[in-house]
């Protein structure tokens, strides 16, 4: 029951300049757990309170993460073409599962990131760091979120994942329009369709790649399995580490400690992914968690059992902060809850960070003098039901030489090319678009919507 309140739309037909805002409007009008519809003829519930946030993710008992509990789809109230559909329905990975199938989805995806190492995590994140920035270095200005931050954890994902470009390039489009709510049935059929391109080849030529062990795991997955788990993790890490980078530039340009001067001190990278991992979280209002029994809120209101609740991170962390700023101003506290709480929490939140650190350590290190190119206030997002996107984050700076070559990484999908995916466009006058090039043209043209 609502109390006859209308509830808090949860999405905008245009670019808003602060989502912060819209949520503290939802809060003032409904209190910290707020009745929302997530499109037209879906409603459910968000949570903005930290501490109920915390204390619902980890009463595995009283919620579940499985989508079958959630009562109007299985009953047959939720269209085939809702757009949130493919981010809610039911799925055997590890995010919609409970208990021990919970366990056993959660055990492979640790293992098998796991396996990746530190070392070539930071050796193909820093090589295609530098491509992309040979992109545009010359130009003196670019879109940094589309240009950089929200293909750089693709490119790197994919090639740990194994992935080739045309797989990469589907997948891309397919992912782009599910967190936008665009031809959802369409694009979530394309994106697994591409998955299981992926599948099948692994298993015709396996690789050390991420796919490969999914597919060796002991777990004894299906290949529906490791499809569903290949979804789950490209899908979940590529936005949110895209927005993590794109919030940590944004943070870094904003204090005039570190903006201007080049790249500050890994100590110092680290401490401002933190303060942003509190302050501007890169996943807002997902996942979403379900009660078995109906959940008394208070001021007569009930949240009936199957309700979907979505997790409102960003808005948790962010309201948290404002209530507690003296306190937490005095300390180095990390109890944020960025990547989620309980046994659900992100199980690629190293992962994330170090490709966060080092997507800004390069990017500052090579172009001195970095500076946004619009006014703060000028920036816009994109909201939906699950999530809120940059539009573009526009910079300027002294235009810089490209970097000098340096040798692939060994064993990236994109050697089959005559030329490896670190090459810059400036180097490709007589022997044509490397592999990076032409997949960072599509990717741009991708998440600008032309």
């Amino acid at each position: 029951m609502t109390s006859g309140c209308p509830r808090a739309k949860l999405y905008r037909d245009e670019p808003h300049p602060d989502p912060y805002a819209v949520y503290a409007e939802m809060r003032a009008a409904h209190g910290p757990v707020v009745p929302v519809e997530l499109e037209p003829g879906v409603h459910g519930w968000l949570v903005t309170d930290y501490t109920t946030l915390i204390s619902w993710s980890r009463d595995t008992t009283a919620f579940g993460h499985d989508a079958r509990l959630w009562k109007d789809f299985r009953e047959g109230r939720i269209d085939a073409d809702a757009s949130v559909l493919p981010m809610m329905a039911p799925r055997t990975n590890a995010l919609f599962t409970d208990g021990t199938e919970h366990q056993r989805y959660r055990r492979a995806i640790t293992d098998s990131l796991g396996a990746v190492g530190s070392e070539r995590l930071t050796k193909v994140t820093q090589s295609y760091a530098n491509g992309l920035i040979d992109e545009f270095c010359e130009r003196g200005r670019a879109d940094v979120l589309n240009e950089y931050a929200r293909m750089l954890p693709l490119l790197v994902i994919n090639e740990l994942f194994g992935f080739d470009r045309d797989q990469s390039m589907r997948f891309a489009e397919a992912m782009r329009n599910l967190w936008l709510g665009i031809d959802a049935e369409k694009s979530n059929a394309e994106a697994e369709r591409a998955l299981s391109e992926v599948v099948t080849a692994k298993h015709r030529e396996p690789g050390d790649d991420v796919t490969t062990r999914l597919i060796q795991h002991r777990a004894a997955l299906s290949d529906e399995e490791v499809i569903m788990q290949l979804l789950l993790l490209v899908a979940a890490a590529n936005e949110p580490t895209a927005n993590l980078i794109s919030a940590g530039v944004r943070a870094v340009l904003a204090d005039p400690n570190t903006a201007g001067g080049g790249a500050p001190s890994p100590t110092v990278l680290a401490d401002t992914v933190d303060r942003v991992l509190w302050q501007d979280p890169p996943i807002t209002n997902y996942p979403v968690i379900y009660p078995r029994t109906d959940v008394p809120i208070g001021g007569g209101r009930t949240i009936q059992a199957g309700s979907p609740i979505l997790l409102g991170f960003a808005a948790a962390n962010r309201f948290f902060l404002e209530e507690n700023a003296e306190q937490m101003a005095e300390s180095s506290n990390r109890a944020h809850v960025a990547w989620g709480a309980g046994a659900h929490r992100c199980p690629a939140r190293e992962e994330a960070t170090t490709i966060t650190i080092i997507a800004l350590r390069t990017l500052l290190d090579r172009l001195p003098g970095l500076h946004l190119a619009v006014p703060p206030q000028d920036l816009r997002w994109h909201l939906s039901a699950l999530s809120w996107i940059p539009v573009e984050l526009p910079v300027g700076f002294p235009p810089q030489p490209p970097a000098a070559p340096r040798p692939p990484v060994e064993g990236t999908p994109w050697t089959a090319s005559d030329s490896p995916p670190e090459t810059s466009a400036r180097r490709q006058t007589t022997s044509g678009t490397s592999p990076l090039s032409s997949l960072s043209n599509f990717l741009v043209r991708l998440m600008r919507g032309s």
